[in-house]
């Protein structure tokens, strides 16, 4: 009698740890993940990764989408169609606070906004009854550089004449024809204008100007990557493997620019490869983890919050919108 019932113990015991085993099985399907991000400096971030496709899973594949319409991108996070994302740093807190379910895991590239010239300026007071070219208004070039102005003496809607174009885009060829000889830049167009223009220079780096204005170390989160809640939850290795690979992306781009331009080439990213040769202006690209910026976001968002609150989506973000490492 004993036997029979240590031998039914044992078959249950086997049923049981089978059981449990085909769980787990059906758990880890194997599935494709969407990674969008847009054209230009967020795209070279992701191109040594996008090469290597490193196998961070044997249960996901990565398929990688570069998107050359910010609008597209933004339709994409509404409709949750992005499992992960780099995206504006303002548009990850407008998903967050309706509520889409999404999370901020690092900066993907920091401030990239500068104030280019052909005169002699030497600081703020000389800027005062200059007409500047820019773009985005009410986006965030146009918050960044009211706020720079702002805080140190410039009222931008008295003491300059802001003159905003439809894109960025169209203010390098303004500034290269000689119609300004002041305006603003975002990298990696600055590059291409200055490598065309040799009297033209930098006249305020608005990253580094922002982070004495705001009292931060790194300046503005410009773009983050963020992750799907579900991708967290569901599979949190393949998520942390994820992000050190992709940060490791990063840094290559910055110290290997001869075989960066190649890949961007062979990729069919929009920017130039002289210009990538040049060496476009990378702002603390070793500055990645939410843990080491959290008050870079925060000095963000305050100060769109007092800028225009409907940028952000209305309200500051709370701390569940960052991931924790």
């Amino acid at each position: 009698m004993k036997k029979k019932t240590l031998f039914l113990s044992l078959l249950i015991l086997i049923y049981v740890i089978t059981g449990c085993t085909n769980t787990q099985t059906v758990l880890k399907e194997e599935r494709t993940i969407k990674f969008y991000f847009q054209d230009g400096a967020p795209a070279l971030t992701v191109a040594k990764l996008l090469e290597d496709n490193p196998s961070l899973s044997p249960y996901i594949h990565i398929e990688y989408e570069m998107e050359k319409s910010p609008d597209l991108l933004v339709t994409r996070i509404l409709k949750e169609e992005a499992d992960i994302a780099i995206v504006p740093s303002n548009l990850a807190a407008t998903a967050y606070n309706k509520g889409l379910p999404y999370k901020i895991a690092g900066t993907a590239t920091w401030g990239s906004f500068y104030l280019t010239s052909t005169e002699d300026i030497r600081g703020y007071g000389d800027l005062k009854g200059k007409e500047i070219y820019s773009f985005g208004k009410g986006l965030t070039p146009d918050l960044v550089l009211r706020y720079v102005l702002s805080e140190n003496g410039i009222d931008p809607d008295k003491d300059v004449n802001i003159n905003y174009l439809n894109a960025a885009s169209e203010v390098g060829p303004m500034f290269l024809s000689g119609k300004t000889n002041l305006a603003l830049l975002a990298e990696p167009l600055l590059t291409t204008v200055m490598m065309k223009k040799s009297d033209a220079k930098v006249i305020l780096d608005l990253n580094e100007e922002w982070s004495k204005a705001a009292d931060v170390k790194n300046g503005f989160p410009q773009a983050s990557i963020i992750i799907k809640n579900e991708l967290i939850d569901e599979d949190w290795e393949f998520v942390d493997k994820f992000l050190d690979a992709y940060e490791g992306s990063r840094l290559w781009a910055e110290e290997n620019l001869e075989d960066l331009s190649l890949l961007a080439e062979e990729q069919g990213i929009g920017v130039l490869k002289e210009t990538i040769e040049k060496g476009i202006i990378w702002n603390n690209l070793e500055s990645f983890h939410i843990k080491d910026c959290k008050g870079e976001y925060e000095a963000y968002y305050n100060a769109i919050m007092d800028f225009e609150p409907e940028f952000i989506g209305g309200e500051h973000p709370d701390e569940g919108i960052y991931l924790q490492r």
